[in-house]
């Protein structure tokens, strides 16, 4: 049975039996560009985001192998008036590179490796045509020019050698070389359907130029138009917390936040394990992907592990430069490649129109604390320490200095001199002052819409703790006064919104004086 060519559906069978949500959708696009200029197609996404499902599903479709006109009937692609016309019609070859690396043994020899298992298959179905066991390009080209036969090309995990092998050059321009000959030239013109590539990282950048500058690449920085294939979308997830009985909102604070284009997108196996469990959980845990750059974190160039820390204490991080990065991890030296390697990664999500960088989503902030703790960085250790008695003193005993001259302190050691006086500023010192709620509350929301305007922090209570802790509404005021701040919770009605989600509520109004950069405080608690 063969193994890369001319596969049947069984794969993508196998997938339907865990649950699917219907991506047919992306078969569309990919007959719109078949046997064009845009036949090169390249998806880049995080782990668990269905990237072997997809390519599954595209082998099942286009594969002479496999004859599934019934199993995609059910589909939203069986309505595309491109159905029949691209269905199980061209040769098709399907490898995982990662898995082709494993069965290998031989890292030195796995681009031989990669070309030999796939011609073996080539002479069976075609004979008498390739002379050269170990060149993939030629025999591609020997089958085309005997049979006229030509090929889509399925590779999934195609940056496997790039991420598992970050400083082998050799092997990695071998492999560059390989997808050149077959991708790129007059002979691919000829013989190549369709070549759909993906993986983690986008195409690896060599200067100023891709290796591969005819793919077009879809991204989690520019998904363009495949946006709602790269995840769950919005509209998806409502349909089955309705249909599970699960609450919404809850499964939107543990696994949305990604904004791909005009796209709300949720992590599609997080959900898929929500369904299954009905229980909220980090199914997302921390990877060794994480840890290869968690040495550049604690490396702290350019400030790194202060945005780092600030970054999941709930703020966003803006002016990162998305190009500063070649897609590679040979090529991280600075702090705006850490963290767009992260977006890709899906650590960090990305707001292409504020051009800002945050964390996503309760689950990957979870998984990110506990690296913090696991590295015991002692920067994030003695935050913890002060923002438990910190937050204890504003819930607990409305201590209004004490929250004053703390969150004073946390603004002349956190803030530069340069960007001191800034309203924005504040907002960023206060969550990191308050990053103890981390362990008892959801990630913190700024600017929430809430009665008649905007609060601008607000921290709900996890389900465990929402009747020992209370909703924490915050408003900061500049140049004006603490108990203005109040009034003006109570003015908008913040907190009507609030009570399906705890009981007490505490309202905090922080004031900032730029003259004097002195802090004051007001705080009230209003009962259910």
């Amino acid at each position: 049975m063969n193994l890369y060519l001319n596969l049947n559906s069984n794969r993508f069978l196998e997938d339907l039996k865990g649950g699917y949500i219907d991506k047919t959708q992306l078969l569309a696009f990919t007959n719109s560009v078949l046997l064009s200029k845009d036949k090169y197609v390249c998806v880049s996404r995080p782990r668990r985001f269905g990237k072997s499902i997809t390519a599954d599903m595209l082998v099942a479709y286009y594969s002479k192998g496999s004859s599934s006109k019934e199993l995609f009937s059910k589909f939203k692609i069986a309505k595309d008036p491109s159905f029949n016309e691209h269905l199980n019609k061209y040769n098709t070859i399907s490898l995982d590179i990662q898995y082709m690396i494993s069965k290998c043994g031989n890292v030195a020899s796995v681009i031989e490796y990669i070309q030999t298992q796939i011609i073996e298959e080539l002479k069976e179905a075609f004979p008498n045509c390739i002379t050269d066991d170990k060149n993939l390009v030629e025999a591609i080209a020997a089958v085309y020019k005997t049979y006229h036969e030509k090929f889509i090309f399925i590779i999934d995990e195609w940056d496997a050698i790039f991420r598992l092998y970050e400083n082998d050059f050799t092997l990695q321009a071998n492999y560059i070389d390989l997808l050149r000959g077959l991708f790129k030239g007059a002979g691919a013109d000829d013989s190549v359907v369709l070549a759909y590539i993906t993986g983690i990282l986008p195409i690896k950048k060599y200067k100023t130029e891709s290796a591969l500058n005819n793919f077009d690449e879809f991204t989690m920085l520019n998904p363009m138009e495949l946006a709602s294939c790269l995840g769950f979308t919005k509209s998806e997830v409502l349909k089955i917390c309705q249909e599970e009985n699960i609450s919404f909102n809850e499964t939107c604070r543990w696994y949305d936040g990604y904004r791909l284009k005009d796209e709300e997108i949720f992590n599609p196996k997080s959900i898929m394990m929500l369904k299954r469990t009905h229980e909220f959980f980090n199914y997302w845990s921390k990877t060794g992907a994480f840890e290869a750059v968690s040495d550049y974190i604690k490396a702290d160039f350019d400030g790194l592990k202060e945005a780092f820390v600030s970054l999941v204490n709930g703020n966003r991080l803006s002016g990162i430069d998305i190009d500063n990065f070649e897609n590679s991890l040979a090529s991280i030296d600075c702090r705006d490649a850490v963290f767009v390697y992260l977006i890709h990664l899906g650590y960090l999500a990305y707001d292409a129109t504020l051009k800002q960088a945050y964390i996503p989503n309760e689950e990957v902030r979870q998984a990110l604390l506990t690296v913090l703790k696991e590295k015991k960085w002692s920067e994030y250790i003695d935050q913890i320490k002060a923002s438990t008695t910190l937050l204890e003193k504003t819930i607990f005993e409305h201590n209004c200095n004490f929250v004053a001259k703390t969150i004073e302190k946390f603004h002349q050691e956190l803030t530069s001199i340069i960007k001191y006086n800034n309203e924005n500023a504040l907002s960023i010192i206060v969550n990191n002052a308050y990053c103890a709620t981390a362990e008892y509350y959801y990630k913190p929301v700024r600017e929430m819409p809430l009665g008649k305007g905007f609060a601008d922090i607000v921290y709900l209570p996890k389900t465990e703790f929402k009747d020992e802790f209370p909703a924490l509404v915050i408003e900061l005021k500049w140049n004006k006064d603490a108990d203005c701040a109040i009034s003006q919770i109570k003015d908008k009605q913040y907190c009507n919104s609030l009570l399906e989600y705890t009981g007490n509520i505490v309202l905090v109004g922080i004031n900032y004086d730029q003259k004097t950069k002195v802090h004051t405080c007001s705080i009230e608690t209003l009962e259910k």
